[in-house]
């Protein structure tokens, strides 16, 4: 595959940066039931995460459009190095909120590492963006060993368990910033595009917007629902081993990511659309099997198939995201795009460990229903304003 080699620098650099998601989501429900004042709030510091990733999205977007992506970049990863530490304090002292707020704090090289994917396609051509999105998307095979061995490595480190976990986090994030040090800057300037740039209302109201964000914003609030409840689930309530519940966590992890080495050849073939579909029949199967049975398989069989109906809708979504914006208006459209993905991922995963503790985990699974719903909404809604576009009116011969 013949991508710009900043394709390939971004894809290794988001396997080192990746991994601190999957470490939080390891560690942090543990960290949770540790020092957390009520069982219901074990799951903040995940979901905590999640809001970071939401408050500093918009931030970081505008960084990136006055500073440009490559040195806003490397601003933000160095301040995720400066935040480890922090984070590492704030466990040896075990408090509780100084802990949640640091890992608010990995927001800002988690929501940097999100742009990564505009990055790439801005370095190829249109007809090879859903290529681009899909290497990307493979650094999360590495991100998924990386975080949680990082977590089991670093427990017993020191007097405090889990301080070496965000330690050695510390050191995965210099080798991004080594490794981004060599990007080549594609930016664009905005001002080459004649025309004057769309308000927000106007591109928010297009169905090709609505149809991209509630794709992405759904598979990500499912996902992040069920797979932050996971842990909890698994080891506190079902009495799972730490290593069986690292390895449901890492391959849920591993779906979420290995697919990408075919998904972009099916979008280019097939169009999004099609794997949008498949990907929303994946998480139905997901909610179905988890609602069965508990037993170890039916959580292993059940977030791996999550992760797959993830992958499919977000590459689906991130390919329809640029019909719905001109040059001059990218970085607002992705902005607000990212910002109301993370808002609603960040609302269900600080709501997970509340329905787990009054609900349960059939009813958590059985929320995630009207969520789908309002994907297949959005394609009822695309599909018919396709029916009502006029087609051009052929040349007289």
């Amino acid at each position: 595959m013949k991508l710009h080699p900043n394709v390939w620098l971004l894809m290794l650099a988001q396997a080192f940066i990746g991994s601190t998601g999957p470490l939080i989501v390891f560690v942090g429900g543990f960290i949770g039931m540790q020092l957390a004042p009520s069982p219901a709030l074990a799951t903040m510091p995940v979901a905590f995460m999640v809001i970071g990733i939401a408050i500093f999205t918009l931030p970081i977007v505008r960084m990136l459009s006055i500073v440009g992506r490559k040195k806003g970049f490397l601003l933000a990863i160095s301040a995720g190095v400066l935040n480890t530490f922090f984070c590492a304090y704030a466990v040896t002292i075990q408090h509780f909120w100084l802990f949640c707020c640091s890992i608010i704090l990995f927001g800002i090289p988690l929501s940097t590492v999100q742009q990564f994917r505009f990055a790439a396609m801005e370095s190829v051509s249109p007809n090879k963006a859903g290529q681009a999105v899909s290497v990307l998307l493979l650094a999360g095979l590495a991100a998924a060993f990386i975080g949680p061995e990082l977590g089991l490595a670093g427990k017993d480190l020191f007097a405090i368990e889990f301080v070496g976990s965000f330690i050695l986090l510390a050191t995965c994030l210099v080798v991004a910033l080594l490794i981004l040090l060599f990007i080549t800057p594609t930016d664009s300037s905005q001002t080459n595009t004649s025309g004057q740039a769309r308000s927000l209302g106007v591109i928010m109201r297009q169905p090709v917007f609505i149809l991209s964000l509630s794709s992405a914003a759904v598979g990500f609030a499912v996902m992040s629902f069920i797979m932050t409840a996971t842990p909890i689930s698994m080891h506190v309530h079902h009495h799972f081993s730490m290593e069986q519940t690292k390895w449901v966590i890492q391959s849920h992890i591993i779906a979420m990511y290995l697919p990408s080495l075919l998904t972009g050849i099916v979008v280019k073939k097939f169009g999004p659309l099609r794997l949008l579909i498949t990907g929303i029949l994946a998480l139905v199967i997901c909610i179905v099997v988890g609602y069965i049975n508990q037993t170890y398989s039916h959580f292993w069989f059940s977030l791996v198939i999550l992760g797959i109906g993830w992958n499919f809708m977000f590459v689906a979504a991130t390919s329809l995201l640029p019909q719905s914006y001109r040059e001059n208006e990218k970085f607002k459209v992705q902005g607000i795009n990212d910002f109301t993905i993370f808002s609603v991922q960040a609302v269900v995963s600080l709501s997970a460990g509340w329905v787990m503790q009054e609900a349960g985990w059939n009813i958590l699974l059985l929320l995630n229903i009207p969520l789908i719903i309002l994907v297949l909404s959005s394609i009822y809604y695309w599909q018919r304003s396709q029916q009502h576009v006029v087609p051009p009116t052929p040349s007289a011969l």
